[in-house]
């Protein structure tokens, strides 16, 4: 997956903390859930001991099919959490595609 989505994705998850109508929230759990499936797989081909599972964990609390009722609030930190953690770990992924 390329970096320029990684940026997408983590915009996305900034964006999410505002007060935004419910088919966005939609769209963005199917966007993190792909994003952080892919980031686990591609963290796991590197060796990386606990990434892929971050990664995962983080996947499973965006399906879009079990919904966790957290409050807004939570959901926010998580959201800027998980945009954190995506532009931290970018440099991971730029030098997996420059391989």
């Amino acid at each position: 997956m390329p970096v320029p989505l990684i940026y997408i994705a983590a915009g996305l998850l900034f964006l999410a903390a505002a007060p935004l109508p419910y088919g966005f929230y939609m769209l963005l759990r199917l966007v993190a859930t792909v994003v952080f499936i892919w980031a686990a797989i591609a963290s796991s081909e590197r060796k990386h001991s606990s990434l892929p599972w971050v990664f995962g964990f983080i996947a499973i609390l965006f399906n879009p099919i079990v919904k966790f009722p957290f409050p807004k609030e939570v959901w926010a930190a998580i959201d800027i959490g998980a945009g954190l953690l995506l532009l931290i770990t970018k440099q991971h992924f730029e030098q997996r595609n420059k391989k």
